[in-house]
């Protein structure tokens, strides 16, 4: 009975158990299988109704229950499809990171998982997880050539970002990472190839000399580890010691620069913009080294005079080389204008100072300053002693005409006119309009006025050189006191007022054109 038992039990087991076989694995897996298969086929296609009927697929398969490594190939496909929508609709890349966060959680990182979450993150504008992905999961990534350059956009937009907030080291960090990788260096801004030189142009510009040392120290050790040249990092370290340091060695400094930047400059193809930045260098440190000279001089004795031939001649080596750096540049003319103009030691050497003053306002960069021009305005208006000699003749003859005067000045008047009529010429000259009548005593005090302002016209060339204690300049301030005091006292008598200017009148010609003694013993005697 037994036996007769299990020879009927026997078989219908064997049939449960194929029939329960069968429906694990063939029926269960083809709900999931058959979806799955039929999503892959549209993959392909860039077709948005396409890849939506793949998502809706995937997820049919998904909810028909597959485990493990089928579950993962779903998910998989699910994130990629989503990744494609999401040109459609961007939404659709948070869903793809979404999916991928759950397969590499379950079954780590694949070079597959890790690549597609790094071109989904680099769309989702996750900069910062772009960079750190690629650090931590390079080894997977290297095979495919396509993630370095992902990684480099990356890193160029997160050294944008720093830069646009001047957060110097930040940008500096960004951009050394897309040279490391190699891809989209072109991209890499020429101007500022070196950050740690433009940090520290800010450090100088703040204020902050000793972050700005350490920042050019830095650039310069980094040109020199890239065998590039160093100008720009040792001129900004001189820049540094500009202010505490002694001007012969920053004049010495500066010129092994300058003969660095011609050594450049002359290189065979030099690409043009190398070539205009040696050339904003070369008239930087022309500049500096002229003002050098400056310094140089200033730090000298006090009264040591002007300086000496070989200084001038320095002067003018280190002026051209501003002018033949930039020739449309106004501060060659400038500085050795306003340096010969001080140091002039007579008119016509001040005339040639205003001269190269005077070429310096035409060029294209100019002469700005207002107090130059002013100085400038003022000496042309002044004239030279020939003008003077003039006006003193054009005042001596309104004098003469004055017919409130005695016949004693009118006789002076006349031998001044006289004598000085030989020198100078006062031809259209216009001093204002001369009145020919008696006048009122209060119109004296104003008339006094302007006569004082004409004498110091008048004799500004000859006595300017002069020091104050000088005999000529103490007996004109003498003259106009009493000139003051008499206008203030007319009232009293138009005689006190006219022997002043009358005293002042043949001063001021004395001053013009002074007597030898022997001439001054004979005219007396006469």
């Amino acid at each position: 009975m037994t036996t007769i038992l299990l020879f009927a039990v026997l078989p219908l087991l064997f049939l449960t158990s194929v029939a329960s076989a069968g429906y694990f694995l063939l029926v269960l897996p083809s709900r999931w299988r058959l979806p799955y298969e039929e999503s892959l086929a549209l993959l392909a296609s860039d077709d948005r109704d396409a890849l939506e009927r793949a998502d809706r697929l995937l997820g049919q398969a998904v909810n028909e229950g597959p485990r493990g490594r089928a579950l993962n190939r779903i998910r998989f496909a699910q994130a990629y499809v989503r990744a494609m929508l999401g040109t459609y609709e961007p939404a659709r890349y948070g869903a793809a990171a979404t999916v991928l966060d759950e397969l590499i959680a379950a079954e780590g990182p694949t070079p597959d998982t890790a690549y597609l979450n790094l071109w989904v993150q680099a769309r989702l504008g996750n900069h910062d997880r772009v960079t750190d992905l690629y650090r931590e999961h390079h080894a997977l990534l290297d095979a495919r050539p396509q993630s370095r350059r992902i990684a480099a956009v990356s890193h160029l937009q997160l050294a944008a970002g720093h830069w646009r907030r001047r957060e110097t080291d930040g940008a500096l960090h960004h951009f050394d990472r897309v040279r490391e990788l190699g891809e989209l260096t072109e991209n890499i801004p020429p101007e500022v190839n070196d950050l740690q030189l433009v940090k520290g142009v800010q450090a100088v510009f703040d204020g902050r000399t000793d972050d700005a040392r350490v920042a050019f120290s830095d650039a310069r050790e980094r040109a020199v580890e890239r065998e590039m040249p160093t100008v720009q990092a040792e001129l900004g370290l001189l820049v540094c010691d500009w202010a505490d340091g002694d001007p012969a060695q920053l004049g010495e400094w500066l010129g092994r620069l300058a003969e660095q930047v011609e050594h450049g400059g002359e290189e065979d193809g030099l690409a043009e913009e190398d070539r205009a930045t040696a050339g904003r260098l070369r008239t930087g440190i022309a500049v500096l080294r002229l003002v050098a000279l400056l310094r140089e001089w200033l730090a000298g004795p006090a009264l040591s005079g002007a300086p000496s031939a070989d200084g001038f001649e320095e002067l003018r080596l280190r002026v051209d080389a501003v002018r033949a750096a930039d020739p449309e540049l106004g501060d060659a003319a400038l500085v050795e204008g306003l340096v010969r103009y001080y140091f002039a030691l007579g008119q016509p050497e001040r005339e040639q100072a205003l001269a190269v003053l005077d070429e310096g306002t035409e060029l294209a960069k100019g002469i700005l300053l207002p107090e130059v021009l002013d100085l400038m305005e003022r000496e042309r208006a002044l004239g030279g002693e020939g003008d003077a000699l003039s006006r003193y003749l054009t005042l001596v003859a309104e004098l003469l005409d004055d017919p409130d005067r005695s016949e004693e000045d009118r006789a002076q008047f006349r031998r001044l006119k006289a004598k000085f009529t030989p020198f100078g010429d006062p031809g259209d000259l216009e001093e204002g309009a001369v009145v020919h009548r008696r006048a009122a005593p209060d119109d004296h005090r104003r008339r006094s006025q302007a006569l004082r302002r004409r004498i110091e016209l008048i004799v500004y060339p000859r006595i300017r050189d002069l020091p104050d204690d000088a005999p000529a300049r103490r007996a004109l301030r003498t003259l106009l006191d009493d000139l003051d005091r008499a206008s203030g006292v007319y009232a009293e008598g138009a005689e006190i007022l006219h022997g002043a200017e009358r005293k002042l009148i043949t001063s001021t010609g004395e001053i013009l054109l002074p007597e030898e003694p022997e001439e001054s013993d004979d005219q007396e005697s006469a």
